[in-house]
């Protein structure tokens, strides 16, 4: 038998023999972190087609700050991705009783990213739709480098993966 990779690795049974295998969950990943208190700076451009800037904000009052990864297998169906995503987000908004998201893009939870582009139109999709439901929508600097300080809350509900 091949060796699999085993990122983010989801257990499927064979309905034929009973054997339990192991894949790659292919798909958007998403960490959620409830914090009381965000700051955010640009610290370095990583996209060319980015123009030079400075950006800083603080985020204060509580809010869910998403590090969202895109994957290729996203954009074969965005409805589906956009709307898991927004759902997640909205069930943990809720848990944690906060009004504001955090976007942000970071492609470094599993091996296969979707273009830059791509990922920057599904995020900022999603942005627009919490925004349309009520939610104050932050994002951090795209296609930059950032500095971030932040204080994540203590309970096991303020950190949460999801990978679908």
């Amino acid at each position: 038998m091949p060796e699999m990779v085993k990122l983010y690795p989801v257990r499927i049974w064979s309905e034929m023999d009973g054997a339990c295998l192991w894949r790659q969950d292919p798909g958007m990943k998403m960490l959620m972190l409830h914090v009381s208190d965000f700051w955010y700076r640009s610290h370095c451009r990583n996209l060319e087609t980015e123009e030079e800037r400075q950006q800083e904000a603080t985020v204060a009052g509580g809010a869910v700050l998403a590090w969202i990864h895109v994957e290729p297998h996203d954009l074969d169906d965005r409805v589906t991705a956009v709307r898991k995503a927004i759902k997640n987000l909205k069930w943990h908004a809720r848990k944690v009783e906060v009004e504001q998201v955090v976007l942000h893009s970071f492609a470094h939870l599993a091996q296969q990213t979707a273009e830059p582009e791509e990922s920057r139109s599904i995020i900022e999709e999603v942005g627009e739709r919490l925004v349309s439901v009520g939610f104050q929508v932050h994002h951090t600097p795209w296609g930059y480098f950032n500095e971030f300080k932040m204080h994540v809350e203590g309970p096991g509900i303020a950190k949460v993966f999801k990978s679908f």
